[in-house]
């Protein structure tokens, strides 16, 4: 199967938190030939034209996987996404079956599965289904091998347990630790996790292998001190005698860019995870990977720090909720029942200054004149059980496709002449926000496709809001642009 000397490799869902920072790494490594297997060739924004081979489609479509793992040599499943529509949901079941027999009849060697640790009583449905997700995929030992790789937590600039601890130790100089906080759990540096899974490319052939990997256990509450350590902050933490389990969930969607479910899963996930420390051994990692060593938790800080610092954050946990361009998209907008459309000249004014004004939006340089008014949205949408505007960007520099953007998620971005964003909050329906440069007009457009009455009484209470912050975001970036030099 090897093509040229090189080692075939599929890659399916490439833009996830993990699948972009792997995707990365394979095309750097000159023995490797990638294969993606995405949704379409357009998500992969400008790494589209860097990976050899591209296959597009449903992953749920037979002729689309057995396109996809024809002539591999080893297969990654979709590392990590999170979701919770029922759609997504429905898919996670079916797909690993469905995956691993597209492999065995392609005759592909390996698959290679980034789990969590297995307890005797997985009372999480999140480590439930990545226990069935391994066991489905590591059911055909006579035909495939698979290697399953266990772990706790990943550790890394942008990823769900580090936006978790820093904005903690960020905001609060005084810091309560509930019983829960004592919890220890398993934990890893991105990079280390990164180096097993391109690892196991290289493992000898032979039977199915379940790898555990990570770091010693440590309770959150040592993580929180770490943290400060690195970050150069004192911090006072005061122990509680209770557990606080019921309004912690509040404390922690206030603190951080989790919605209320998320932060929900996130401490049942650590409740869970907690029960692991008896049962974790690193012995078989170490057997079969001996030039690994697992980075200290404060070393693995460290670099996600300095990854944030100097604005090189590959990828965020955010890429993990699985919303991308779809080809059905621009009919879907076509049919949104209500518009609000501005337009104003920028006559003189280069058009990359005004789309590199658009894309400085939201995040630290916020909203112009009305940020308020945004701000003030995103904490009702918290209220209301989303993610709010507190998830800002993933650099202040940089925007890309999947990105989110305070209350947005980046659809499509086309260089100077159009940007499209998603609402990521609560609208009543689905709502968009367009920018189009057209000759030497910008052209502002805020879509809004209600679900219901509700929808559309939640267009209308918007409309005061509206009449102050779009008028003003328009004329705001041109002035933005035409200050460039």
């Amino acid at each position: 199967m090897a093509e040229n000397g090189k080692i075939k490799v599929l890659l399916p869902g490439p833009l996830s938190y993990l699948g972009r920072r792997l995707m990365i790494k394979l095309l750097a490594r000159p023995d490797v030939r990638l294969r993606v297997l995405a949704a379409n060739r357009r998500s992969l924004g400008d790494f589209a034209d860097s990976i050899p081979e591209v296959v597009e489609g449903d992953p749920l479509d037979r002729e689309v996987l057995k396109r996809a793992t024809e002539g591999v040599d080893v297969a990654y499943y979709p590392v990590r996404f999170l979701g919770t529509n029922p759609e997504f949901l429905k898919r996670r079941k079916v797909f690993p079956a469905m995956y691993r027999d597209a492999c065995i009849e392609a005759g592909v060697r390996r698959i290679v599965f980034l789990g969590a640790h297995r307890l005797e009583d997985e009372e999480n449905e999140l480590l439930r289904t990545l226990i069935h997700i391994g066991e489905a995929l590591s059911s055909r030992p006579d035909a495939i091998q698979t290697v399953w790789f266990r772990t706790g937590l990943d550790l890394g600039s942008g990823s769900l347990l580090f936006e978790a601890l820093r904005n903690m130790v960020q905001k609060l100089p005084v810091l309560p630790t509930p019983r829960w906080m004592e919890t220890r759990v398993p934990v890893i540096g991105v990079r280390d996790v990164l180096d097993y899974l391109i690892g196991a490319i290289y493992l000898p052939p032979g039977g199915s292998l379940v790898v555990e990997i990570g770091i010693e256990p440590l309770s959150i509450r040592e993580m929180l001190a770490a943290m400060s350590r690195v970050m150069g902050l004192s911090r006072v933490f005061i122990p509680l005698p209770i557990s606080a389990m019921r309004i912690s969930p509040f404390v922690l969607m206030l603190l951080t860019p989790y919605s209320a479910f998320l932060a929900s899963m996130f401490l049942q996930i650590l409740e869970t995870l907690g029960k692991t420390p008896g049962t974790f051994s690193t012995v078989r990692a170490r057997e079969l990977f001996p030039s690994i060593a697992p980075a200290p938790f404060e070393v693995a800080v460290a670099r996600a720090v300095e990854a944030i610092e100097h604005e090189q954050v590959i990828s965020r946990w955010t890429d993990s909720i699985p919303t991308v361009y779809r080809s059905d998209l621009e009919e879907e907008i076509s049919r949104s029942v209500f518009r609000d459309v501005r337009e104003e000249s920028f006559a003189g004014i280069p058009p990359e200054n005004i789309f590199r004004a658009v894309k400085s939006i939201g995040g630290e340089e916020g909203w112009f004149r009305f940020n308020v008014l945004w701000r003030i949205r995103g904490l009702m949408d918290k209220l209301l059980g989303g993610f709010g505007d507190s998830v800002g960007r993933r650099a202040e520099s940089d925007l890309r496709v999947g990105d989110i953007l305070d209350v947005w998620k980046v659809i499509d971005l086309q260089e100077n002449r159009r940007l499209l964003l998603e609402a990521h909050m609560k609208v009543g329906g689905k709502a968009w926000l367009e920018f189009r440069i057209v000759g030497d007009t910008l052209i502002q457009t805020a879509y809004h496709y209600p679900k219901g009455l509700m929808g559309r009484l939640y267009w209308f209470s918007m409309l005061p809001f509206h009449a102050f912050i779009f008028p003003d975001m328009i004329r705001s970036i041109i002035r933005q642009a035409g200050r460039v030099e």
